[in-house]
């Protein structure tokens, strides 16, 4: 339509510009925005900008925030395609894991420069819209989503129907995940996307990605707390009630994601009541039913499903 060749990556994006400063947008005449364009140094591209974020040894750009939020989906997409070419006829995984390094220091670029220039520009629902976006970017390079809703029962993502192989092939990977520290990491940023959005639904679900990002979340904490080792340190919740009429699924959520917020992802182990994850399916499972989206409203039966199991209340 706009006369632009389709692109694979970020980096097919060879000629696209950064959205234009604020002042721009907001001048009230077109003899004030010509005389702000007058005084204006010709600012990096997309790319230029995408590429000074992946390299540590460059300092950082005068970014406004929309645009910071571009650069942050295009390291997401550097992400993707990451995880793409992992295969056994791609990079090997010696060259994989350097590359995955490189994006991960890129994304802790992005998140000191937005903590420094951005988000005291921005309210503090916006501030937790954004970084929704950036926890979720964790999740997406450290685990298979696809696994993850395979054995969840959302097989949204098969071209045809899946056979029984798929699902154990999908769960012993899983496996092999939440005994790695990368479901540790997951986890933990899930549980920050669950803090920032929870209890501020009414600001958050008109956006897309907010319950989306909601929806994949909670399948990580549900996934970990299933198939994690059982060792736990001290401090775990208690017992759950057997009297349904007792247990509060808010109050059960609240306790876990205390818990689970610990300062950093390295810790988490040591929280403690990981497995009780039903009052968060139970809680998030609620909450999106109220999105009118169809894509959610399948996700919301996937999340029915593993609240009506049961599984989670126990420690």
């Amino acid at each position: 339509m706009f006369g632009r060749d389709m692109c694979q990556t970020a980096f097919d994006l060879r000629v696209l510009h950064l959205p234009c400063k604020e002042f721009l947008w907001n001048a009230d005449s077109s003899h004030e925005w010509v005389g702000y364009i007058d005084g204006q140094q010709e600012y990096p591209s997309f790319l230029e900008t995408l590429r000074i974020f992946l390299d540590p040894k460059k300092q950082f750009p005068v970014l406004s925030p929309l645009s910071s939020m571009f650069i942050l989906h295009g390291l997401i997409s550097v992400g993707y395609d990451l995880h793409r070419r992992s295969s056994p006829i791609g990079p090997s995984p010696e060259e994989t894991a350097a590359k995955q390094a490189r994006l991960l220091r890129a994304y802790e670029k992005w998140a000191t420069y937005y903590e420094m220039n951005v988000s005291q520009h921005l309210s503090q629902s916006c501030n937790n819209r954004n970084m929704v976006m950036y926890h979720a970017a964790y999740i997406s390079l450290h685990t298979n989503i696809h696994n993850l809703t395979t054995v969840a029962g959302d097989t949204r993502t098969y071209k045809r129907s899946p056979e029984r192989g798929d699902y154990y092939r999908a769960k012993a990977e899983l496996q092999q995940w939440a005994n790695s520290g990368s479901s540790q990491l997951a986890t933990w940023h899930a549980a920050q996307i669950l803090v920032r959005s929870l209890n501020r639904t009414h600001v958050y679900l008109e956006l897309f990605h907010v319950p989306w990002c909601m929806y994949i979340a909670a399948l990580v904490c549900w996934a970990y707390g299933q198939l994690s080792p059982s060792a736990v340190g001290p401090g775990g919740l208690p017992e759950a009630s057997d009297d349904k009429a007792v247990w509060d699924a808010h109050q059960d959520m609240r306790v876990y994601l205390g818990q689970m917020s610990t300062d950093s992802w390295e810790s988490l182990p040591r929280a403690g009541g990981h497995r009780r994850t039903a009052g968060l399916i139970a809680v998030v499972k609620n909450t999106l039913e109220g999105v009118r989206w169809g894509l959610t409203h399948g996700s919301v039966d996937v999340l029915r499903r593993l609240d009506g199991s049961g599984a989670g209340k126990g420690v």
